[in-house]
């Protein structure tokens, strides 16, 4: 049928010839995974500031680090490294009555298991936290603590990790705009 169609090839040529159609197409995936973690590597060197709201239960943003500043007190925080591309603390109220911590990762399944492992740390080890509950939120998991004299909560919000620290008095309002400011 392929001499029918004037398609004849040379079984010898093709014989020769595969290796080095396999050598370059190991070399393209080589050049291209190189070019990937480049760019990777770029993305997570670069810090840059995350979303913050202007208010939360109706108490203005009074400080705020972002970009590498938040970095290093999340960081600080934790007593890790973390690998970021986006990071802001901020602080709402005179008295400091709110607090927002925001992550971002380069990657979503990355916030994910951030998520997971703060979980686990706080599930397994002595903290100052004491799980409350996770409870379902439009399809996000939301996890509740109490601790530091203060309600926290902790969610997901596609490639961020969105830590709320809040006094009682204004946590279900100021947990509520966090939901919609970080969908």
């Amino acid at each position: 049928m392929l001499a029918a169609l004037g398609l004849m090839y040379d079984n010898r040529v093709m014989k020769k010839s595969w290796p080095a159609l396999l050598l370059m197409g190991f070399g393209i995936v080589f050049i291209l995974l190189a070019l990937g973690y480049a760019l990777y590597q770029q993305r997570i060197n670069q810090v840059n500031p995350a979303p913050l709201p202007e208010e939360l239960a109706g108490l203005p943003l009074r400080d705020k680090f972002l970009g590498s500043p938040a970095l290093t007190e999340l960081s600080w925080m934790h007593e890790q490294e973390f690998q970021l591309n986006q990071a802001a603390v901020g602080s709402y109220g005179l008295s400091r009555e709110i607090t927002l911590y925001v992550a971002g990762t380069p990657l979503s399944f990355m916030a994910g298991r951030m998520i997971s492992d703060m979980r686990d740390k706080i599930a397994g080890a002595d903290t100052p936290f004491t799980p409350l509950a996770e409870r379902d939120y439009g399809g996000r998991t939301v996890h509740e603590l109490v601790g530091m004299g203060q309600q926290h909560y902790y969610f997901r919000s596609g490639k961020l990790v969105i830590w709320l620290a809040v006094d009682e008095q204004d946590a279900e309002l100021a947990f509520q705009q966090a939901l919609e400011f970080y969908p």
